[in-house]
């Protein structure tokens, strides 16, 4: 069943909801796709689980409730919202908070593909993959184990309350390569790819890939510890990414505001970065592998800025934390799945770009690091510290580059510290899609991020 063809029945149902309820509304999630992967040693195909549902919301005008069903006949849906209507009932309709259900539209959005997934067999996607990973493995000696691997997703979307009826249908591509290599007892591992949306043509890797994963995961072999410090240093895109990610991540989102459990609240209109750092988070961002076109609460995507000129000036927001604290909605209310509750979620987050080139950073450095191929983040946004992981610290010395690579590097900081140290930004910002971000240790959702080139002072070990 397309869930595209409920919209009349959700529409019924919700409409006799508000009857009892002071709001009410429904979202149906449909998620199809496939992983293939191709290793020196094992081959697989994955098929997702595909996960079909309804969930339903009511308020009360105090609270919100719901009850999600996996039965998507009429009869059993119509059940449903006659249950939570009864819970909503028996729990009080009564509070003097309103919902805004947003302005009337009814449409229907499509990410476009070039070449579709349905149209290409599987044999055809597991050829690919063996061919991406014989390249791989034939490039260096080294190289005990190379993987190629592919995945897509495709998810069906239709949202409905009093005044919206919206439905999108998102697809999305994932390739990733990656190579393990050995050297005598030394064993290093990199990886490359990204993930975007639309359809077969994002199976595609540039040569280019290919030979600066094999190129960098030689030089992390057998390279020495870095001798912990503060250091001038120069974030690669992908490490302001991880940086963008992990500093104003969690800390922004506004359900931690209510709970709180961040400190980014009392930084609001506050300074917490240098008058050169902007940062945005942005479902809007065409062809971007976390962008959609509305939320999981139907809020329109749009673009928020999170850092203006240095200053915190929003966070990101779901319906219940921007209602009760009277904050601007942003278009962050995200589930996991149509059996999970919804909470302010990053989308595509990233550094806005600045006015310097990666040359004139480097040579403004007397003695300093490059940092590229970051691995893994974490924050604590009570007390707003961070620590971020990568494989690769190039040495910059007298504004040249020397070659000379320390692995693996760790920086650990206080946020607001560690951006006010901001001192020049690149001319040019990138967005990168391979990662997932989890609500503590669950309620996965896709994300990206990026930026420009930083250049800025680290606590690196």
């Amino acid at each position: 069943m397309n869930i595209y063809t409920l919209k009349s029945t959700l529409k019924e149902i919700v409409s006799g909801m508000e009857k009892k309820v002071p709001y009410a509304c429904a979202l149906a999630m449909e998620t199809i796709g496939e992983r293939v992967v191709v290793m020196t040693k094992e081959s697989r195909v994955e098929p997702l689980d595909p996960s079909r549902g309804v969930v339903f919301t009511a308020f009360t005008g105090r609270h919100f409730l719901e009850y999600s069903t996996g039965d998507l006949t009429p009869d059993s849906l119509r059940k449903a919202a006659k249950e939570l209507v009864r819970l909503a009932e028996l729990s009080g309709i009564d509070g003097d908070v309103t919902i805004d259900p947003g302005p009337a539209i009814e449409r229907d959005f499509e990410v476009p593909e070039v070449i579709p997934n349905e149209s290409i067999s599987l044999s055809d996607k597991v050829n690919r993959c063996s061919v991406y990973r014989e390249k791989l493995q034939g490039m260096d000696s080294r190289i005990v184990n190379a993987a190629a691997i592919y995945a897509h997703t495709r998810n069906r979307e239709l949202y409905v309350n009093r005044n919206k009826a919206l439905f999108q249908d998102l697809k999305r591509g994932q390739a990733v390569i990656q190579a393990v290599m050995r050297d005598g007892d030394d064993n290093a591992q990199l990886h490359a790819g990204d993930s975007k949306q639309g359809g077969y043509e994002n199976s595609t890797i540039p040569a280019a890939k290919f030979a600066e994963l094999v190129h960098d995961c030689g030089r992390i072999l057998n390279a020495p510890r870095l001798a912990p410090g503060y250091y001038d240093c120069i974030f690669s895109p992908e490490f302001a990414g991880i940086t963008a990610h992990e500093a104003f991540g969690h800390g922004t989102e506004s359900d931690m505001f209510l709970k709180d459990r961040c400190r980014g609240a009392e930084y609001l209109g506050k300074r917490v970065g240098s008058d050169l750092v902007n940062m945005f988070d942005s479902p809007a961002e065409p062809g971007e592998a976390a962008s959609f076109f509305f939320d999981h609460e139907g809020q329109l995507a749009s673009r928020t800025q999170i850092i203006k000129d240095g200053i915190l000036v929003s966070p990101i927001t779901e319906l219940n934390s921007a209602t009760r604290l009277g904050l601007v909605r942003t278009a962050n209310g995200r589930r996991e799945s149509y059996e999970r509750k919804a909470y302010a979620r990053m989308t595509n987050t990233f550094f806005g770009p600045g006015t310097n080139s990666f040359e004139e950073m480097v040579a403004s450095i007397k003695s300093g690091y490059l940092l590229t191929h970051p691995s893994n983040g974490m924050e604590d946004p009570k007390g707003w510290g961070i620590q971020l992981e990568g494989y690769i610290a190039e040495e910059i010395l007298d504004g040249k580059l020397t070659g000379r690579v320390h692995t693996p590097v760790i920086v650990t900081g206080y946020v607001p510290e560690l951006l006010q140290s901001i001192s020049m930004v690149g001319d040019t910002a990138s967005i990168f899609g391979l990662g997932y971000c989890g609500k503590g240790h669950k309620e996965w959702v896709k994300v990206t991020d990026g930026g420009p080139f930083l250049k800025l002072k680290a606590r690196l070990g």
